[in-house]
């Protein structure tokens, strides 16, 4: 089966698309990611296709990204991010999807899903953090608000309506002009196209997050994606040396974060570092600029795989991006979280809720004085060492590329 999977994101969203496209693979389909150029390498070295979209996925993230920006603010970024590269967008989806059999798509579903009634092929979708209606957590852009399980259910059915309306500013001329008829506003995710059920696989745990009982039953829950396979890694010199000369360190880093004033982030983060007296593995991410050296810190630059590294670490800290959350939860790491938006917040009250890590601090909010004590605290408190340890153990007897396949091969055998 040609089996094309689309994510428009970060190196979050894309990488796991590529961990499951590599499981198919092996299974015998012919897979192609499509994402925004930079990926490219990404995916070809994984033995993928791959399709370009057009448009700067650094550009993007800057703009929906923004410290502090949740919410309904945060949804209407998205979209108009998104609404500025649409007409692009869609014909880039269009050329991608020609003769392609089933698609595996994320968060952005009616475009996808136009490009898809519009090819007459089937979707599977895919979801990194809660976007259902439950009573346990509102939609993870919502602000943490604890008013209980009617905002929690309120706060879906407000998300998914401006959801609707600011679609409809750039896919109601295309989807006329390709012959479809613009769907209603309603206050809910889409999940049907021809006449069938979408299926829905969230790529998160039940351990970290009990599955909702109000779900359907084309609604899956197949545990993190990550790489369990012991690919082969020889770190740099410099890092191997570090690594060997001391006690484990602490992992810091914040991924593919480039909004708000980087600069001042990393400022903050060294002055804590150097008054906590910890040693530490200081990633420069995609938001790093010029960084201080100090005989405690080791600057990592490149890539190098949570997967072999955080079991080095004595603790993580980072943005709370769901990837990063589940590879520092699987290695059985305390962590702290520090959220600049979207679902990160989501993210960190989860690892604080299982008494796995401190209270998460806000990107918003960061002090040196904030961060030296979470950091302090993050190490020494016995509590988070043995939940985090717990958890890890557990996360570990879970296989979620190997049960997504599964559902995604079960699933597309019931369309036809």
């Amino acid at each position: 089966m040609r089996i094309n999977m689309v994510s428009i994101g970060s190196t979050g969203d894309v990488r796991p698309y590529v961990l499951l496209g590599s499981e198919l693979k092996r299974r015998g389909h012919e897979v192609t990611i499509v994402a925004f150029g930079k990926f490219e390498q990404m995916a070809r070295d994984a033995g993928l296709g791959f399709s370009p979209l057009a448009g700067d996925v650094m550009e993007l993230m800057e703009r929906i990204m923004k410290p502090g920006v949740n919410g309904a603010a945060f949804l209407h970024q998205v979209e108009k991010a998104l609404g500025k590269i649409a007409p692009v967008l869609l014909n880039d989806l269009l050329r991608a999807f020609d003769g392609a059999e089933l698609m595996i798509c994320n968060f952005f579903g009616s475009m996808y899903y136009s490009v898809a009634e519009k090819y007459g092929i089937p979707v599977v979708q895919t979801q990194f953090f809660p976007m259902d209606m439950n009573d346990e957590t509102p939609i993870s852009s919502a602000p943490f608000l604890k008013l209980g399980k009617a905002w929690n259910r309120t706060s879906y059915r407000l998300g998914y309506l401006l959801i609707h309306l600011l679609e409809r500013r750039y896919l109601t001329d295309w989807r006329r002009e390709n012959g479809m008829t613009v769907p209603p506003v309603h206050d809910g995710p889409d999940y049907a196209l021809l006449g069938h059920p979408v299926p829905v696989i969230y790529a998160m745990s039940p351990l970290v997050l009990p599955r909702p009982k109000n779900w359907n039953e084309h609604i899956h829950m197949s545990g993190f994606w990550q790489d369990e396979t012991e690919q082969p890694f020889t770190p740099d010199k410099g890092l191997a040396d570090f690594l060997a000369a001391g006690e484990p360190p602490v992992y810091i880093g914040f991924g593919s974060m480039v909004s708000g004033n980087m600069d001042k982030t990393f400022a903050i983060v060294t002055r804590a570092v150097t008054a906590s007296g910890l040693r530490v593995v200081l990633d420069k991410g995609w938001g790093g600029g010029t960084l201080a050296n100090l005989p405690n810190v080791y600057i990592l630059e490149g890539f190098t795989p949570h997967s072999w590294l955080f079991p080095r670490m004595r603790a993580v800290v980072h943005h709370g991006g769901a990837g990063t959350t589940a590879a520092g939860l699987r290695a059985g790491k305390p962590t702290l979280v520090i959220p600049f938006g979207g679902d990160q917040p989501f993210w960190g009250s989860r690892v604080y809720a299982m008494g796995c890590g401190p209270k998460p601090i806000r990107r918003e909010n960061l002090t040196v004085r904030r961060m030296t004590k979470a950091l302090v605290e993050l190490v020494n408190r016995a509590a988070y060492r043995d939940a985090a340890a717990q958890m890890g153990a557990r996360l570990q007897q879970e296989h979620g590329i190997l049960t997504a396949a599964d559902i995604v091969e079960q699933e597309v055998r019931g369309w036809r």
